[in-house]
């Protein structure tokens, strides 16, 4: 059965450039400057020796603009007149071409209309303001990404640059604005995040910064690339304050939550968390690390990249130029007495081998994976070339997990689904372990206000499935079954699908069928086994 998608009403896109009687549009196709065309270079020894500061503080002028480098393989290499400059105390210049104020002002009035005033980042230019509004403007909307990016318009077929928020999972469009206006911003996103300004090859740095009255700490990654009509900016960004990192903020249902703290306790064993990137996994390994790191304990991870710190933790950094590759960090974390190993991710079948022996050799590991359901991961592994026998010894508790929209609480109404609607969301309901008879059915809809920015959902929520490996279900892996027929054994062992969780939800009004299908493959409806 189809269900008809809802388009999301959103705000009009703010359209800031005028083309009439503007001259054409420059190339802006990003090309590696020769090095010919700069003056004089010298070295970062010289460059501090000039300065009379250290490496450290000359570091912090280069992440806050008002140092100007590049690197040439893995040297920095600085223009002497960028010295000279800053001796004398100017400012750097970065050119723009073209007004950047209606983009300013635009950014201002998406600021007022979340009842957010501008926070102040520190800005000495229009660029700097315009960057710095950016951020705060993804803060203010409890945003996950930035994007800006050029592309065609859809009317005239020309090229524009396009700023964009990724909010509840979902990109929502802010303003679009003349594509000349690109490149200065492109290059005051490079000096934030300490990235080569002369370089439009693919780079990737990160910031870090204090945020309103309580200086909350904000961490961002930020991630450039080269497109046919100019850079692009990606900034993912992770709020220290608003972080889930608790096992009890995460709205599993009773009986999964309590089979992943079941296997939390064991000395050992495989736990395995499987997802899409951007459901939540990540969030789950730390929130773990909360549950479960103590003195008593020694616990390590191998991470790529490590996004927070932990007491009691020791976590590494793969480093894959420098030959610090996933097996060759597990290899060395084995042999350091671990009691816990958290692996952010299984990519070959060298680190599976490892992962598996580690956890029947006495060591609890945790890991994901990228698969659709939990039952998936045990075949995955299985085709990775390990033996049946290893997996299900091995295994645990796999978790699988998808991020879903939140009804607004302002504005969602009751509404009933149709009859087709009601009948597959109960076939679902019954394939999946779910009592469709008990759930107390309260359909809303999506209407969409100035709370929810005309969304109709606000935040969200998740819906999961853990597979439980139980000798019901090591017997069914053993003797090769397909995933249906292992999802059908972990349903019989008390699983409940996320398909079926997703309707629990959705009789509970807090999301909306549609949205759970939106979310969910295809796969998981066109086979009701959940």
């Amino acid at each position: 059965m189809h269900l008809k998608r809802r388009k999301a009403a959103v705000r009009p896109v703010r359209r800031l450039h005028e083309r009439k009687g503007e001259p054409p549009i420059k190339d802006t196709t990003p090309k590696t400057p020769p090095l010919a065309q700069f003056g004089e270079l010298i070295g970062m020894d010289e460059a501090l020796e000039r300065l009379k500061t250290t490496r450290s503080t000359f570091y912090r002028l280069l992440r806050s603009g008002k140092l100007k480098g590049m690197k040439v393989g893995r040297q920095w290499r600085f223009e002497l007149r960028e010295i000279e400059r800053f001796l004398k105390g100017e400012a750097p210049h970065i050119d723009v071409h073209g007004n950047l104020e209606p983009l300013i002002a635009a950014l201002e009035d998406e600021l007022q209309a979340v009842e957010r005033p501008a926070m102040g980042l520190p800005a000495d230019t229009d660029v700097q303001r315009t960057v710095s509004l950016m951020i705060e403007l993804a803060l203010a909307l409890d945003a996950s990404d930035i994007h800006l990016a050029p592309h065609v318009s859809a009317d005239d077929q020309e090229a524009v640059a396009a700023l964009r928020y990724r909010v509840t999972g979902v990109l929502q469009p802010v303003a679009e604005m003349d594509v000349r206006l690109l490149p200065a911003l492109v290059e005051q996103w490079k000096i934030l995040a300490c990235c080569d300004t002369h370089d439009c090859r693919p780079q990737e740095g990160r910031i870090t910064f204090t945020y309103g009255d309580d200086g909350e700490r904000v961490d961002g990654r930020v991630g450039f690339l080269p497109t046919g009509l100019g850079e692009s900016v990606t900034a993912r960004l992770f709020r220290r304050k608003g972080a889930v990192l608790s096992l009890d903020s995460i709205p599993y249902a009773e009986a999964d939550a309590q089979r992943l703290r079941q296997a939390l306790r064991a000395p050992w064993g495989l736990i395995v968390v499987t997802g899409p990137a951007g459901c939540g996994k990540t969030t789950v390994l730390y929130s773990c690390l909360r549950e479960i790191a103590e003195p008593g304990l020694k616990v390590s991870t191998i991470e790529d990249p490590i996004e927070m710190h932990f007491p009691w933790v020791v976590q590494t950094q793969i480093d894959a130029k420098n030959g610090l590759t996933y097996p060759a960090a597990l290899r060395a974390v084995l042999r350091s007495d671990p009691d816990v190993i958290v692996l952010g991710e299984v990519r070959d079948p060298e680190t599976l081998d490892m992962a598996l022996r580690a956890a029947v050799e006495g060591h609890l590991v945790l890991t994901t994976f990228h698969c659709t359901d939990a039952a998936s991961v045990l075949q995955r592994m299985v085709e990775m070339g390990a033996e049946p026998f290893a997996v299900s010894e091995a295994t645990r508790l796999v978790m699988a997990q998808r991020l879903v929209r939140v009804l607004c609480t302002e504005c969602s109404t009751k509404a009933k689904p149709p009859k087709t609607e009601l009948d597959a969301a109960a076939a679902w309901a019954r394939a999946g372990g779910l009592d469709w008879q008990g759930l107390a059915k309260e359909f809303k809809k999506p209407v969409g206000c100035d709370a929810c920015r005309q969304m109709g959902f606000k935040g969200r929520t998740t819906i999961a499935e853990t597979l439980e490996v139980t000798p019901a279900i090591a017997e069914t892996l053993r003797k090769g079954a397909s995933v249906e027929e292992l999802c059908a054994a972990a349903v019989a062992e008390g699983m409940t699908t996320m398909a079926a969780d997703g309707v629990r939800r959705a009789a509970a009004g807090e999301t909306t069928l549609a949205e759970v299908m939106r979310i969910l493959p295809s796969s998981a409806f066109a086979n009701p086994r959940g």
